[in-house]
């Protein structure tokens, strides 16, 4: 008996199916569909209406659905976490978003995958995703008017870039580029695996829309760096989706980019065969997405799935009811037990009581041994922690109040007008000055070295790299400056 597989790709400007049979002879696809959408304005509306087209044309009964997101409605961190469990990542993870959220991690769904970006062993590196509840929920409600409940909901374009990476032989460092109407989404991958991704919006307007895209690529590569800690110089380009507009599109990113594009075509590269009907419509750029989504369902590829939430515990609740209200009944049989005893020891948990207590005084003594009058330890040493976080306020400042515009007119001074010489990237500590850019000559490097150090404001410098870039007509360099 075949098994059906239904990949769902919904996107603000067209939602995108496949349907694929797995039987004892094999995969293949049976069906796709695609339907734009026009009217932005009443999205929810229009995204039913294209539905309404979909399963009007495909038999979707009975099919296991993996659907995807848009996109440029999701939130993505790169963060890092001190272990390995994965139940404790989970556990944590919230708190680790929440300054850097637009929203309150309570309105979020939030999923991740660990990636491997160093060989150290004592943390975690992530790539994180969080959606607000209400906007998915409100896709879940669309959908079930269908009929139709998704086993996994993920991020639209990621399975395509998870399936690119494990099933093609596709050089070491690449960008996965998700091209729409008016957004855009960029897949950074290094060796098997996805360590980054970033929406943004594009132009509309045809004179502008490959510039503004490359622009918006080469800003994300230029922030890569300081976000993952190592450089990233792509061998390539891949482009997908509806955006990509005429012929000559690849050609004039691979002009601007300086970096060779391709067309995915992920189908000519797999073992999957297609029906003589199907396969007359078929457009890569137009059905990739959805063929990905269905594919790790078949493969049983690891992925971002939003479905984990709470968002679904009312199915949970339905399918487990009777263990659950066994499990409570005897939790609060524990819990009864567990009272009496409380009651019954009160007189010891006192005596821990104190004995906490006064370990918590000895450990304030030893760590704020200045303080003589103690009162409440507790509250004494949150006020403590408050005064030196406020220390920290202030980074930009050194031990000798210098300044950060005391330091930018030395520099001025030091280095002549007529230096060619481009700073890139100034950081600032409390200790050193960290110093990037290009100019000529290694002989000019030497120079700005030599004349910083006469700087009374600096004890000593040094040049950390100098290399010739890729033009090959400019020394591109890194000075560290000991305040």
């Amino acid at each position: 008996m075949s098994r059906k597989i239904l990949g769902l790709d919904i996107r603000n400007d067209a939602v995108s199916a496949v349907l694929i049979k797995s039987g004892i002879k094999g995969n293949w696809i049976a069906a796709h569909k695609h339907v734009s959408i026009s009217d932005k304005k009443e999205i929810e509306t229009s995204i039913a209406s294209a539905l309404e087209t979909i399963t009007n044309e495909i038999d979707t009964t009975g099919s296991v659905c993996i659907a995807s997101f848009p996109a440029d409605q999701i939130f993505y961190r790169n963060i890092q976490v001190p272990f390995k469990e994965m139940k404790k990542i989970r556990q944590v993870l919230p708190f680790e978003l929440e300054p850097t959220m637009p929203y309150h991690v309570e309105d979020l769904i939030i999923d991740f995958q660990a990636i491997k970006l160093s060989d150290q062993t004592d943390h975690t590196d992530l790539i994180t995703a969080a959606v607000e509840k209400s906007n998915l929920k409100s896709y879940l409600d669309i959908l079930a008017s269908f009929k139709i409940e998704p086993d996994i909901i993920t991020v639209g374009g990621y399975p395509l870039a998870l399936c690119l990476a494990n099933n093609t032989d596709i050089t070491e460092k690449w960008l996965l580029v998700d091209i729409h109407t008016n957004k855009s989404t960029i897949f950074v991958i290094i060796p098997g695996q996805i360590c980054l991704i970033r929406s943004f919006p594009i132009s509309t307007a045809s004179s502008l829309r490959i510039e503004s895209l490359c622009t918006n690529i080469q800003r994300t590569l230029n922030a890569l760096e300081e976000i993952l800690r190592f450089d990233f110089e792509p061998n390539g380009v891949f482009i997908t989706g509806s955006g990509i507009s005429d012929v000559g599109f690849k050609d004039d990113m691979t002009r601007i980019l300086g970096l060779p594009v391709h067309s995915v075509d992920f189908v000519r590269d797999s073992d999957y065969t297609m029906n003589e009907a199907p396969a007359k419509h078929w457009k890569p750029m137009l059905m990739d997405n959805a063929f990905a989504l269905a594919l790790i369902e078949i493969e049983g590829t690891n992925t971002i799935d939003f479905r984990k939430s709470s968002l679904v515990g009312k199915k949970y609740w339905a399918e487990h009811k009777k263990t659950i209200i066994k499990t409570s009944i005897l939790l609060g049989l524990i819990l009864a037990l567990v009272f009496g005893n409380i009651i019954i020891d009160s007189h010891s948990m006192r005596k821990k009581l104190t004995n906490l207590n006064n370990h918590i005084t000895q450990i304030f003594k030893g760590t704020f041994p200045d303080v003589k009058k103690i009162v409440d330890p507790l509250q004494q040493m949150k006020v403590k922690i408050q005064v030196e976080k406020k220390k920290s306020l202030f980074p930009l400042e050194t031990k000798r109040n210098i300044l950060v515009i005391d330091i930018l007119n030395e520099i001025s001074k030091l280095i002549s007008k007529e230096t060619d010489v481009e700073f890139t990237r100034l950081l600032v500590g409390q200790t050193n000055i960290l110093i990037s850019g290009n100019t000529d000559t290694f002989n000019s490097v030497d120079d700005m070295k030599n004349l910083l150090e006469q700087a009374d404001l600096f004890q000593k410098v040094t040049i950390s790299s100098a290399n010739i870039n890729k033009s090959g007509n400019r020394v591109r360099f890194k000075l560290k400056i000991q305040l």
